[in-house]
C-alpha cells in the first residue's frame, strides 16, 4: 500500500463529508537543528557520487594500484557479502565483483607482499565445522596478471575458531611481519559463558600467527615470542586477551601502533592501543567500568582502555587507521576513528607513552562502519545505512545568516505562548498511563511532527514490540516541561523544559530552565545545573545522562509507547481514547512490508498492552509494581539498556526472565544477610528497595533525581510482602 500522510488522510475525510477543503496544521521544524556546541573543523562529502553502493562495511585500497576494494553486506540478519573492485576516480560509476559469499564478511587485509604474492585476506564469519557458527580468516591469491582476477580455488583458511555473535575476524599485519587477528566473544549478550577471561579458548582476543615461516600445508606457526607461549591454561596464539566485539584493527608502520576499536554493552564504547600480554578486561569489566564482579580468571592484571566514550556521545564505535595523509597535517600520525549511532569522527594521538590529544574532528550523517583511503590519501567512510562513500572535507564556514541554535525556549518555534505553555499549531498534547519520578514534579507532553511525518510503531516481529516505544522521524521533537506542584508556603512553579530533538538518525537532549517569573526557560550548559528551590535543590541533568536513560535499548522516547498512550483523555468535546485519536489524525502508521505501510494501529485498542498508574489504589497490587519498574528502571535494565545487570525488567518480561525474585545480587549485598535483589516477604534481605531509598552512590535511579520517590518505595515494599502469601513463592 502506498504510504499515506496525515495530510493525505485529512483529505480523504474531507472528501466523504463533503466539506470543502482546508489547509490541513502542520508544523515544521525550522529552528532545532544543529548543535549550540561549536561544529568540528571537518565535514563528509560523497567521495563517487555516480557509483552505485549497497550497505558497504568495509574498505581498503589495494597497494601498488589506483583501486579500492569493498565489501558489501546486504543487511546484518542476511548472511550475504560481495567483494567488489572499483577505480578510486571522482567520476567511477562501475565496480567489478571479485567475489560472492554465502555468508557475512566484514574485513579486507592485504599481505606486505601483495605486489608479489597476491594474497588478500578476508575475515568471515559462517556454519562451521560444527553445529554452529565458525569466524574465520580466509587467505585469496589475486593474479598477478591482467585483469587480475581471484585465482579459482585459491581459498586457504588460516584459522578459524567457534564464534555466533562478536565474532571478530579482523586482521592486519603488523610491522613486525606478524599477522594479528581480532576475535569476540562469541556470544550475543552479556559474555553468557564467560569467554572473555578464558584464555585456554581462541575467543576473546588478539591472536600473533606467523603465516611467513609456515611450512607446506600448515597455514601458520606461533611465533616463539608470543607472551603466554608455555602457559598451558593460555592459548599459543593469544598476544592478548579480555575483548568483548573488536571492531577493527590497524597496525600503522611509522610508529608500529596497533590499534583495536571496540564496541561496548551497556554504556562504554572504547579503543585499545595494543600492548603485549594485556588484558582488557572484558567481562568483568566493560572499558574502565566494573562490569560483572569475580569473573576475572586470566594471569594477566587489568589493562584500561586508551580511549573511552559513554553512551552520550557513541552509541557503537568503529575503529580505523592511523592517518599518513598529506591533506590534513595537524593530523598526522593520529588515531581515526568514529560512531556507527552517531556518524562522529574522532581523531586520537598517542606518542606511546601517553595520549597527548583525543577530539571529535567530524560529525557526519553517516552509520560508520569502517574506514579507508585512497591512493590520494582521503579520509574515506563506509556508509552502510545510507549506501554510500563519503570522504572528509573542510566543513563549510557557517552562514552568518543562519539562525543560531536557540537559547531561548520561546525561539524553539514549539510554542505559540511560551509564558501559557500553549504549543503552535499542529503540535499535540499527550498523557501517559505511569509518569516516572521527576522528584515530585508533574509533567506536561507534547508531540512535534515535523510536517506530515507519521510515527512508526515497532515492527511486530521483535521481541516486545507492543511494548516499546515508536519509531519517530528526522525532525521529530518531544517535549516535556516539569512543574512542581504547591508545598506549604510555595507556590506552584515550573522547573524546566526538557526537549528530545531527532537529526540524522540520532537523538540529542536539552533542557530550558524557567525564570522565577515563570514567563521564559533558557538553554542549560550542557554539563547541568543545580538551582535551589523551596529549601532544597533541583537538578538539571547533564545533556549526557539524559542520553543514557535514553538509549538505544529503550528505543530513545520512553514515553510515546502503547502500554504509555492506551487510556482515555479529555480533549474538546468529551473523552476520546488517544491512540483512536492518533490513529485518526493521520499521526501513526504500522508497517506491513518492506517499504509499505498502513495508516493506523497495528491492533485494535483492546488487544494492545496497557500500564496502569502507579498511583492508582484501586488497581491491582502487582500491576502497579510492575508500572512502577517498568517506568523508572526498565529503560536500563533491559537487554542493552546499560543497566549492567542480568535484571530484567522491561514491561513484556517476567518471571523467570526477570532475574529478579530470589536472584543473586551482582554490585554487593549493601550488608544485608543473604541477600537477594528481591526475597518475597522479606524486606530485610531484599537489595533494590535498599537502593531506591538511598541517595548518593548505589542509588536507583542512579541519574537524575536528588529526592527519595517515598510513594514508590513503600509500593515496592508491600508489593514485596504480598509476595510471600503467593504459592510457590
Amino acid at each position: 500500500m502506498k504510504l499515506l500522510n496525515r495530510a493525505s488522510l485529512f483529505l480523504l475525510f474531507l472528501a466523504a463529508v463533503g466539506w470543502a477543503a482546508e489547509p490541513v496544521k502542520v508544523w515544521q521544524n525550522t529552528r532545532l537543528s544543529g548543535s549550540p556546541e561549536t561544529p568540528p573543523p571537518l565535514g563528509s562529502v560523497r567521495a563517487y557520487p555516480e557509483l552505485a553502493v549497497q550497505r558497504p562495511v568495509a574498505l581498503e585500497w589495494e597497494p601498488g594500484t589506483g583501486n579500492l576494494l569493498m565489501l558489501q553486506n546486504y543487511a546484518w540478519s542476511e548472511d550475504r557479502t560481495i567483494l567488489k573492485r572499483f577505480a578510486a576516480r571522482p567520476e567511477v560509476a562501475a565496480a567489478e565483483t571479485l567475489l560472492e559469499l554465502p555468508e557475512m564478511a566484514y574485513t579486507i587485509c592485504f599481505h606486505p607482499r601483495y605486489a608479489e604474492n597476491g594474497y588478500l585476506y578476508l575475515g568471515r564469519n559462517g556454519p562451521g565445522p560444527g553445529a554452529g557458527k565458525s569466524s574465520r580468516l580466509v587467505r585469496y591469491t589475486v593474479s598477478r596478471k591482467a585483469p587480475f582476477q581471484l585465482v579459482a580455488g585459491s581459498a586457504v583458511t588460516i584459522i578459524e575458531w567457534s564464534s555466533d555473535g562478536h565474532n571478530g575476524a579482523a586482521a592486519a599485519f603488523g610491522r613486525d611481519g606478524m599477522l594479528y587477528v581480532t576475535s569476540g566473544d562469541g556470544t550475543a549478550q552479556s559474555d553468557a559463558d564467560q569467554a572473555g577471561q578464558d584464555t585456554a579458548s581462541m575467543r576473546s582476543k588478539v591472536l600473533r600467527i606467523d603465516v611467513d615461516a609456515a611450512p607446506p600445508g600448515q597455514p601458520y606457526v606461533v611465533p616463539p615470542d608470543n607472551p603466554f607461549l608455555g602457559n598451558p591454561q593460555v592459548r599459543p596464539e593469544t598476544w592478548a586477551y579480555g575483548f568483548r566485539n573488536p571492531w577493527r584493527i590497524t597496525s600503522d608502520p611509522e610508529s608500529g601502533q596497533i590499534w583495536v576499536g571496540q564496541n561496548g554493552q551497556d554504556l562504554r564504547e572504547y579503543a585499545n592501543l595494543l600492548e603485549r600480554g594485556a588484558n582488557y578486561g572484558w567481562s568483568e569489566y566493560e572499558g574502565s567500568r566494573e562490569f560483572i564482579p569475580g569473573r576475572l580468571k586470566g594471569p594477566a592484571p587489568f589493562t584500561p582502555p586508551t580511549i573511552e566514550h559513554d553512551h552520550a556521545a557513541f552509541r557503537s564505535l568503529t575503529g580505523g587507521f592511523v592517518y599518513r595523509g598529506k591533506r590534513f597535517p595537524e593530523l598526522t600520525g593520529a588515531y581515526l576513528y568514529g560512531d556507527y549511532g552517531t556518524g562522529r569522527v574522532w581523531a586520537a594521538k598517542h606518542d606511546g607513552k601517553q595520549l597527548l590529544w583525543n577530539r571529535e574532528i567530524a560529525d557526519t550523517p553517516a552509520a560508520i562502519a569502517g574506514f579507508g583511503t585512497n591512493p590520494e590519501g582521503d579520509i574515506l567512510i563506509a556508509d552502510h545505512l545510507g549506501n554510500a562513500i563519503l570522504k572528509l572535507e573542510p566543513a563549510p564556514r557557517p552562514d552568518p545568516a543562519a539562525q543560531p541554535f536557540p537559547k531561548l525556549l520561546s525561539d524553539t518555534g514549539l510554542f505559540a505562548n511560551v509564558a501559557e505553555l500553549k504549543p503552535m499549531e499542529g503540535i499535540h498534547p499527550y498523557e501517559i498511563n505511569a509518569p516516572a519520578w521527576h522528584d515530585g514534579a508533574k509533567g506536561d507532553r507534547l508531540l512535534a511532527l515535523p510536517g506530515t511525518a507519521c510515527a512508526e510503531f515497532f515492527p511486530a516481529h521483535e521481541t516486545g514490540a507492543a511494548w516499546k516505544s515508536w519509531n519517530l522521524p528526522d525532525g521529530t521533537v518531544v517535549v516535556q516541561t516539569l512543574t512542581l506542584p504547591e508545598e506549604g508556603t510555595r507556590p506552584v512553579r515550573r522547573m524546566e523544559t526538557r526537549l528530545l530533538v531527532k537529526e540524522h538518525s540520532d537523538w540529542a537532549a536539552y533542557s530550558y530552565l524557567w525564570n522565577e517569573a515563570q514567563t521564559e526557560a533558557t538553554l542549560v550548559p550542557k554539563e547541568g545545573i543545580r538551582v535551589p528551590v523551596g529549601g532544597r535543590e533541583w537538578l538539571v541533568p547533564a545533556r549526557g545522562d539524559c542520553v543514557a536513560c535514553h538509549g538505544r535499548g529503550a528505543n530513545y522516547v520512553l514515553s510515546l509507547t502503547n502500554a504509555q498512550l492506551n487510556r482515555e483523555v479529555r480533549r474538546e468535546g468529551g473523552l476520546k481514547h488517544q491512540l483512536e485519536a492518533f490513529a485518526e489524525a493521520g499521526w501513526v502508521q504500522t508497517k506491513t512490508g518492506e517499504g509499505r505501510f498502513s495508516p493506523g494501529l497495528p491492533k485494535p485498542v483492546p488487544e494492545l498492552p496497557r500500564l496502569v498508574d502507579p498511583a492508582d489504589p484501586t488497581a491491582p497490587l502487582a500491576d502497579r509494581a510492575k508500572a512502577w519498574l517498568a517506568t523508572n528502571c526498565s529503560h536500563c535494565h533491559l537487554p542493552e539498556g546499560g543497566g549492567n545487570s542480568a535484571m530484567n525488567l522491561a514491561p513484556w518480561a517476567s518471571g523467570a526472565d526477570q532475574h529478579l525474585l530470589n536472584a543473586m545480587p551482582q554490585h554487593g549485598d549493601l550488608g544485608l544477610p543473604d541477600a537477594r535483589l528481591l526475597t518475597p516477604g522479606e524486606v530485610g534481605r531484599s537489595v533494590l528497595p535498599v537502593r531506591v531509598m538511598s541517595r548518593g552512590p548505589g542509588q536507583m535511579p542512579p541519574i537524575g533525581t536528588l529526592q527519595i520517590d517515598s510513594a514508590g518505595l513503600q509500593l515496592l515494599i508491600a508489593w514485596l510482602q504480598s509476595l510471600s502469601l503467593v504459592p510457590g513463592r
